[in-house]
């Protein structure tokens, strides 16, 4: 009978132990001073609450003050919690919290863990010895920053651009028995001339820092000179005649370049001038960042020196650039660079367009080419009835007609208006007419009105007008 109540017991520990504790968070990380409430719950009610911090354990009421302050809705629910005030450096490590049950001896218990964060010792930038590289060189950088709590966040920077490609995957570590950590990382880099005269930097950021932590090296590059664009060929724009002109070419180089102009058969070293100094090359310029102004200077601009292809050669002791210069009195393009054959291409292009406008306007006036076709078929659907005469002349002229007919027979009396008889006489008949019609004229006159969409009737009516001498009827009467 004894074994029964030992296999309750064991059954009631079994039960109890499986209650999940939910505790919150699950892991924190706070400085030195900062506040963190932890909160354990079942779902029972407990009898109390007590709380492991540190080395330290405390049986946690509501209501009651000190550094470690009962924190929840009250045992009834079964919440057991704790606002710890001022963290301190010896609580890193675990905290517990303990939950008995309002009735029975047998307590749950949960855990979370407390990292109090100490700062890292300074980082440290182990890169190679020389101070230069050259341009394709593989650049190789390791950044350790020792002893913090937990470890520390690595970021690489060249001056203020995040560099993201070359860098490794960061490696912790930590001393035995000692729970502080050691972070390293690498990064791999081909250089190239824009990387010259940058820093290389590794940030650390921890969460005890009120700032990152730095180190970091200058990169020197060496590479040849180099031309801002693909062409070689330069044109120099806005030079006047008769005043002084600066043919100014900018290239990137590093170590410093030498530069030297070629005009025909002289040759110019900078800085060097000419025999009568009228020609002269200048020191190359550093205007930063491995750009230099490479300038060659004529007192004075002539026709001569238009037509002229200047030459430049910039060097230092990795390669050399060669460049053909020229001089235009024309003002540069906005927003466009035209060399002298896109120009003259251009101005073609235009001669091209002008003649072939032309030759459509001539070729529409004079109804030749493909306008002659189309005339030709018009001609075609004229009505057969009409005459030599009234197809040759156009809709405009058969107008201008129309309208004058029109008018003398508004101006005409009508009673003398007659038709020319078109019967055959004698002669005597004509010597009659003759006489009766002497300051007759005869007027020929197209019937109704006529438009070029519209061909004119093929019949003519012919009127007669009669003039009477005023001094011949003043006789008769």
């Amino acid at each position: 009978m004894a074994a029964l109540p030992a296999f309750f017991g064991l059954l009631m520990v079994a039960v109890v132990t499986a209650q999940n504790v939910e505790i919150t968070p699950l892991k924190a990380v706070r400085r030195v001073g900062d506040e963190l409430i932890v909160l354990c719950k079942v779902p029972y009610r407990i009898d109390s609450c007590r709380m492991t911090v540190g080395p330290t354990s405390y049986r946690l009421i509501p209501n009651n003050q000190g550094d470690v302050v009962y924190h929840g809705q009250g045992l009834e629910v079964g919440e057991c919690g704790a606002q710890i005030k001022h963290i301190k450096e010896e609580w890193n490590g675990n905290i517990s919290c303990v939950l008995p049950p309002k009735t029975g001896s047998i307590e749950v218990t949960g855990t979370m863990q407390l990292l109090v964060a100490r700062a890292p010792g300074d980082p440290q930038l182990i890169s190679p010895p020389q101070s230069s590289f050259k341009e394709g060189d593989i650049f190789m950088a390791q950044c350790i920053v020792p002893n913090g709590r937990p470890a520390a966040k690595i970021t690489w920077f060249l001056d203020d651009e995040q560099v993201l490609a070359g860098t490794h995957q960061p490696i912790v570590t930590s001393e035995p028995g000692s729970d502080l950590q050691t972070i390293r990382q690498n990064v791999s880099r081909a250089l190239t001339a824009d990387d010259s005269g940058k820093r290389l930097v590794c940030r650390a950021e921890h969460e005890s820092l009120d700032k990152p932590k730095e180190a970091s090296r200058q990169l020197l590059v060496n590479y040849p000179p180099k031309r801002l664009d693909d062409s070689s060929s330069i044109t120099i724009f806005g030079l006047k005649i008769a005043e002084e002109g600066r043919l100014n070419v900018t290239v990137r180089a590093n170590p410093r370049p030498h530069a030297e102009w070629t005009i025909g058969d002289v040759k110019l070293t900078a800085p060097q001038k000419n025999e009568d100094a009228s020609i002269e090359a200048l020191e190359p310029v550093h205007l930063g960042g491995g750009y230099y102004n490479v300038t060659l200077v004529l007192a004075r601009v002539a026709k001569e020196d238009v037509d002229r292809t200047y030459y430049l050669t910039v060097a230092n002791d990795l390669g050399r650039e060669d460049f053909s210069v020229r001089l235009s009195t024309m003002d540069e393009p906005a927003g466009v660079e035209l060399e002298t054959g896109a120009i003259v291409g251009i101005v073609i292009a235009v001669i091209f367009l002008i003649i072939a406008i032309f030759l459509v306007v001539f070729a529409k006036a004079t109804d030749r080419w493909c306008f002659a076709e189309r005339n030709g078929v018009r001609d075609h659907t004229k009505s057969s009835g009409e005459s030599d005469t009234e197809s040759a002349v156009g809709g405009r002229e058969r107008s201008r007609l129309s309208a004058l007919g029109a008018r003398m027979r508004a101006a005409l009396p009508r009673a003398r208006d007659r038709v020319q008889a078109t019967e055959p006489t004698t002669d005597t008949d004509d010597k009659i007419l003759a006489e009766e019609k002497k300051g007759v004229v005869y007027a020929e006159l197209q019937l109704g009105e006529q438009t070029a969409e519209k061909p004119p009737p093929p019949s003519t009516e012919y009127a007669e007008i009669v003039y009477t001498d005023k001094n011949q009827q003043e006789t008769k009467e």
